[in-house]
């Protein structure tokens, strides 16, 4: 078929560097894509291609998009029903992260561990197995090694069956193994027609071995397979990520189809000419073809320098609001190397403007702060009191004068002999004859067991709900009132997202009552607390509906997401690269470098503005709570620029001290 302008799948098209992404046929292609080279507008038209009954002809539920994170596939999915709402299909493409494609193919709402759920995990396995915990000394190596299994880059069976064993007493799945899962049962003939005659999976890069395997596995005999990347913006090394992923293709499908076709994408249309410059100078060692400017927008970028952490959650947040203020319609990015710098961001800009909505999007960001953790496990406890809220509920410690909630090994040992006490049915009346006990319970951390039960049934105690309606037992126990988040370190943030997940709990209940409003009760609560769980175990998005004024995120978090103005906050030496943690995978050299690619990434976000912020010195006890590795004795210490920042000085204007910047309006 021609290309001609009479194709839906090609109005507007410019140049040549998208077209391949659009209208190869080849077996197998693979994509190397630089940051805003136009990419995603080329798979969007690839589908409507596909799905065109003057393209492929092909009905949606044969083509197969899956996107590395939710963001991303958001992003997709609201392009591609903007452009098909314009345009001839037979059905709609399954848009999917992997996880959730895994999630939907088993059926049925698996009770996912929560990530602190899976902390408490680890320390229960090392307890429990003496020679794992001989093996991996550490929780974070045990962790560590837990990934490296899934991801199929070495094997831990031992850790990896008593983990199994710990989530079937406790009836609950990890979000991370259900790839592995499927592909197993995939092997073993499960899911049969589980195929698609295309599939196109974005950011190949930043899948792990299994993952690949997998979705090897979902392409149908004789289907296309589209695999677009960039080894540049590799940078999930922690959860087992394959970087050599792009090469590999080959070789992953030699004996499946004919020869890889190869499609290079490097003019770059987001960002300014100074920032395009700025990045191909940082990746300079890298084999990748270097981007091309694409944009004539003249780039607004500033190095700003504080004296201080909280001069620099202060000041940036004044920057910040009056540029929101000056282009309200445009889109704004905070990019942290910390998450506390994050919350104290909101909490500063919270100051400036009440009515800034500023949305956080950490992974686990809304159950960061004890009051709303503790909140969200005794909503869980009186609502559905599974067995993994238990172990969660019995595995911290009732903090004091705002200490850490966080009790040591989460009292495993003690935690364990009253599981096996209990015959693995922690119930509550067997919490309130732990809590009514006249002295501690046996095992490590006893005290601190009794005292968390103790302190359920006081909370039970003073509960006044009468049991008949839901929305009065939400609002009393998501009282921000009840939970002391005065007293919390970050008391603004722990108040914002206690409101927040009451906002969400309330819109559960809603919806449930529209669907089901028959059910009763008991009903009503386990799906309240169900959908809470999932939302948090799959980090999904909260409050997506509601319109941001501000996103806030770690670096990693920014991945597929793009602003006009992105401000970084931490770009210190200690922050990033910052120190590579013993029990992080690969060496020294490979964590610099993987923290390069990091800066890339963070840096190539920007459509206009771009802001480098640092601050200059650090507490000691700041830095020790950040898990900063700081030298010398003195109460405070001196933070030195990123070396990436460093590498790309001739592209920036000269720095400004904090207290003499005039703001990016």
């Amino acid at each position: 078929m021609s290309e001609t302008a009479t194709q839906p799948w090609l109005e507007g098209v410019r140049g040549t560097q998208v077209h391949p992404i659009i209208n190869l046929d080849d077996d197998t292609i693979r994509v190397e894509a630089g940051p805003g080279t136009g990419k995603t507008f080329g798979l969007v038209r690839r589908v409507q291609r596909i799905l065109h009954p003057q393209g492929l002809n092909v009905p949606g539920d044969e083509v197969l998009v899956v996107a590395f994170n939710r963001v991303i596939a958001k992003q997709l999915q609201q392009e591609i029903d903007e452009r098909l709402n314009t345009s001839v299909h037979d059905g709609k493409p399954v848009i999917r992260t992997i996880h959730a494609l895994c999630l939907e193919t088993f059926g049925g709402r698996l009770r996912i561990a929560l990530p602190h759920e899976q902390e408490a995990m680890i320390y229960d396995v090392l307890c429990n197995h003496p020679e794992l915990r001989e093996k991996y000394k550490t929780q974070p190596k045990a962790e560590q090694a837990l990934r490296e299994h899934e991801a199929k880059h070495r094997q831990h069976m031992q850790l990896w069956q008593a983990v199994q064993q710990w989530l079937r007493r406790h009836h609950a799945w990890l979000i991370s193994d259900l790839p592995n899962l499927l592909l197993d049962r995939i092997k073993g003939g499960d899911f049969a027609d589980q195929a698609y005659r295309h599939v196109i999976v974005d950011e190949f890069q930043d899948l792990t071995p299994g993952e690949q395997q997998l979705l090897l596995k979902l392409r149908r005999e004789g289907g296309t397979f589209m695999a677009p990347g960039d080894p540049r913006q590799s940078i999930y090394a922690f959860r087992g990520n394959d970087p050599e992923g792009l090469s590999k293709l080959d070789e992953l499908f030699a004996p499946l189809s004919n020869a890889v076709a190869d499609v290079s994408m490097t003019e770059c249309h987001r960002c300014p000419p100074e920032i395009v410059e700025a990045a191909n100078q940082l990746m300079g060692l890298y084999e990748a073809d270097r981007m091309v400017l694409g944009s004539g927008t003249p780039a607004n970028t500033h190095v700003v320098v504080w004296s201080s952490l909280t001069d620099e959650a202060k000041g940036m947040a004044n920057a910040i609001a009056a540029n929101i203020q000056a282009h309200s319609r445009d889109r704004h990015l905070v990019m942290v190397t910390r998450r506390k710098f994050g919350y104290s961001l909101r909490e500063q800009i919270h100051q400036v403007d009440p009515n800034l909505k500023v949305e956080l999007g950490f992974s686990e960001g809304i159950l960061e702060t004890w009051p709303v953790r503790e909140a969200f496990l005794y909503f869980c406890l009186l609502a559905d009191p599974d067995a993994s809220t238990w172990r969660a509920w019995l595995g911290y410690q009732n903090p004091t004068d705002g200490g850490t909630f966080k009790a040591p090994q989460r009292n495993a040992d003690a935690y364990l002999k009253f599981l096996t006490k209990c015959k693995d049915q922690i119930t509550e009346v067997e919490v309130e004859q732990l809590a009514h006990l006249d002295r501690q319970p046996p095992g490590t951390g006893g005290r601190k067991l009794w005292e968390r039960a103790k302190r359920f049934v006081e909370l039970k105690g003073d509960l006044q709900w009468d049991g008949g309606d839901v929305l009065a037992l939400l609002n009393e126990v998501f009282d921000t009132r009840r939970w002391g988040c005065d007293q919390s370190d970050a008391p603004e943030t722990a108040r914002l997202d206690m409101e927040r997940i009451l906002s969400l709990a309330l819109d559960i209940y809603q919806e449930f009552q529209l669907e089901d409003p028959e059910f009763g009760i008991d009903q009503q609560l386990r799906e309240v607390a169900g959908k809470l769980r999932h939302q948090i175990a799959t980090r999904e998005p909260f409050a997506a509906d509601e319109p941001s004024t501000l996103l806030v995120t770690t670096l990693w978090g920014a991945k597929g997401i793009t602003a006009d103005h992105v401000y970084v906050i931490g770009v210190f030496k200690e922050a990033i690269p910052g120190t590579r943690h013993k029990d992080y995978p690969g060496t020294d050299e490979e964590h610099f470098e993987e923290q390069r690619r990091l800066f890339y990434v963070t840096i190539t976000r920007s459509k206009k503005t771009l802001v480098l912020s640092r601050a200059r010195r650090i507490g000691r006890g700041e830095a020790a709570q950040l898990g900063l590795v700081t030298t010398g004795n003195s109460s405070l210490h001196d933070l030195e620029m990123s070396p990436y920042l460093q590498d790309i000085t001739e592209y920036l204007p000269d720095y400004k001290e904090g207290e003499d910047w005039g703001g990016c309006v």
